[in-house]
């Protein structure tokens, strides 16, 4: 309704301005404004005006975030950027490892951006290979047999499901379903596990976003990605449509284990040499998205597979999750670049492409343990209403903890453990138990870590298993609204748990609570660990 007078809504949020919120004082900066940006960057461009590099960041931020989200129709940027990057470019610079992108590189930004734009708007059957695909995700063989294969997929289970079939980069595959599929709504074919935009980075080493998702609305349904990827069905929830089938032409075998049905000599002798460059390990809970070259050699999957299965079936017990614990699994995919931190958590769960072969070794997993990919699970696994400001990394790590204990039996203490008792030392002695200070319990997670280490040390893992199940039984009336009742309430129902004071406990780590909170608990006796607070 408003595209046409040049504004638009975008799928994006802003950062706030102030620790209180948003604040804005004077006119906006000229930068922020999209056209304007544009026609900064057109002088800078021909000479007739010089950019700082702050300058050049927020026109360029303005740009991508602007030009991400066009309507195919688009006369107000999309042609001018295109007339701009023309203009310039003499040589096209295509993203790469070796070639990567920074905010300096303006143009190849500005075309890397609009090529995106352009494909996700681009007929499958007019899609075409893109340069970069050669770098990643990476080719697929020539040579490699174009398949048709017919698919029975429980669509009762939502979210992606893995055909074990590739899309190689600018080909087109059809992929037909029944009319009941196309007539419910919400389902939709996906080209490509790596989902992950990497808009925000200020230096981009792969093209920002990989993936393409088509609905279906149809019983035959073209798809196509200039970069290629693994072909996935996605379902809705509660599509009420049960097993279905799906035949898909034009693609490329990719090797795909599921636990329970792919046999092991079927494995080793054709599935994990099949051509495409990535790969999938399912089992019930965790599907693992890889390159194919960290299982050709792979001879054992289903001992990864359990061992994920075992991990996940730790963090659903320790949630209290009611059984079967979750209605599809969960996925982690390696990436060349992800949006944001080391790994992150989501759907599916992301890391780098370092952590490629750890991410499939049962030996690495059970013994050795990831601190990295058990505490990114467990982020999934957290609940809002016991994780208040300063410990969503904090609460999260008593699932990496569970896993450590019970999957890799390294106990709390353990010298390879964050928890040792000379790690705890060493935090305890920066923080003033005199005079303690909230703020800084919450930028510290490590230290806060503690807190709810002595918690598990004293009451066990059991308390906080019941505890959380408390939560889940709450009606929503009853459930904490702010962060002062989140910690009232986490106060309240742990000392209720365990039949102990933790008011004096609470206030010793300096962690606020009221007065009503506290007399509530008064008629338990009190609990402090021994020898706490130090020097107290």
């Amino acid at each position: 309704m408003l595209a046409h007078v040049g504004i638009q809504w975008a799928y994006d949020w802003l950062e706030r301005t102030s620790r209180a919120g948003y604040t804005v004082h004077g006119p906006l900066p000229e930068l922020t404004h999209t056209g304007t940006a544009l026609n900064a960057v057109e002088a800078h461009e021909n000479g007739s005006r010089r950019l700082t590099q702050p300058e050049i960041d927020q026109a360029l931020d303005s740009l991508v975030r602007t030009a991400r989200f066009l309507s195919s129709d688009d006369t107000l940027l999309a042609p001018r950027l295109r007339v701009l990057i023309d203009s310039v470019e003499r040589e096209r610079r295509w993203l790469s490892a070796d070639q990567p992108v920074g905010k300096a590189d303006v143009i190849a930004r500005l075309a890397a951006t609009l090529f995106v734009l352009e494909h996700n708007h681009t007929p499958p059957e007019s899609v075409s290979a893109h340069p970069a695909a050669m770098d990643f995700p990476g080719p697929v063989p020539p040579d490699a047999p174009r398949l048709m294969r017919s698919l029975t997929i429980n669509t009762a289970v939502p979210r992606w499901h893995s055909t074990g079939l590739y899309a190689a980069p600018g080909e087109l595959v059809t992929v037909t379903v029944p009319a009941a599929v196309a007539e419910a709504g919400g389902f939709h074919m996906r080209v490509g596990a790596h989902s992950d935009g990497i808009w925000s980075r200020p230096e981009w080493e792969r093209m920002p976003e990989i993936s393409r998702r088509f609905p279906i609305v149809a019983t035959e349904t073209l798809v196509a990605n200039a970069f290629g990827g693994l072909i996935y069905l996605e379902a809705p929830d509660d599509s009420g449509l049960g097993r279905v089938t799906v035949e898909i032409k034009g693609a490329v075998a990719a090797p795909l284990f599921v636990l329970g049905e792919t046999g092991p000599d079927a494995w080793r002798d054709e599935i994990r040499n099949a051509p495409a460059p990535w790969a999938e390990i399912a089992g019930r809970n965790m599907i693992l998205t890889t390159p194919s070259s960290e299982v050709r050699g792979l001879d054992d999957p289903a001992a990864v597979a359990e061992v994920w299965d075992r991990a996940l079936d730790l963090n659903a017990e320790l949630a209290a999750w009611p059984s079967p614990a979750r209605s599809s699994p969960e996925r982690f995919v390696v990436d060349r670049q992800i949006s944001v931190g080391y790994m992150h958590a989501g759907y599916p769960l992301m890391a780098h492409l370092d952590q490629q072969a750890n991410l499939v070794n049962a030996e690495h997993l059970r013994s050795e343990c990831n601190w990295g990919f058990y505490h990114e699970v467990g982020h999934n696994h957290q609940a809002g209403d016991w994780t208040f400001d300063g410990t969503v990394e904090v609460t999260v790590n008593l699932f990496t903890l569970y896993v450590y204990d019970f999957l890799c039996e390294i106990p709390m203490d353990g010298k390879r453990f964050h928890g040792s008792h000379q790690s705890w030392s060493e935090l305890m002695a920066l923080y003033d138990f005199d005079n303690p200070d909230f703020e800084l319990w919450k930028r510290e997670p490590f230290l806060a870590l503690i807190m709810y280490a002595q918690m598990q040390r004293e009451f066990g893992w059991d308390a906080y298993r019941q505890v959380f199940a408390t939560y889940r039984s709450l009606p929503d009336a009853a459930r904490p609204k702010s962060d002062d009742e989140k910690r009232d309430q986490w106060l309240v129902r742990f000392s209720r748990q365990v039949g102990r004071n933790l008011g004096p406990f609470f206030e010793a780590w300096g962690v606020p609570t009221s007065k009503v909170a506290r007399d509530s608990i008064a008629d338990l006796p009190v609990w402090l660990p021994p020898d706490f607070p130090p020097g107290g």
